[in-house]
């Protein structure tokens, strides 16, 4: 759901609340689903999880050194 509301909120065009989801019962997934981004922004949202990706790996393996004794 916030991953979902992020993404519209970056490109879907909006002026209100209202202009992203009709109303609150609407769920943000289902808005996203039937969004239709363009190719443009579809790329720069795999960029996104490719940088969270990396930020994940890095965690893991900073947590590792620090159980293993080799510093942070």
């Amino acid at each position: 759901e916030e991953y979902c509301m992020t993404m519209l909120t970056l490109f879907k065009p909006w002026r209100s609340g209202r202009d992203l989801r009709l109303d609150e019962n609407t769920m943000w997934n289902d808005v996203f689903d039937t969004y239709e981004f363009s190719e443009r922004q579809t790329q720069i949202m795999k960029f996104f999880h490719i940088k969270y990706e990396c930020n994940d790996a890095r965690d893991d393996y900073s947590a590792m050194r620090r159980q293993t004794g080799k510093g942070g």
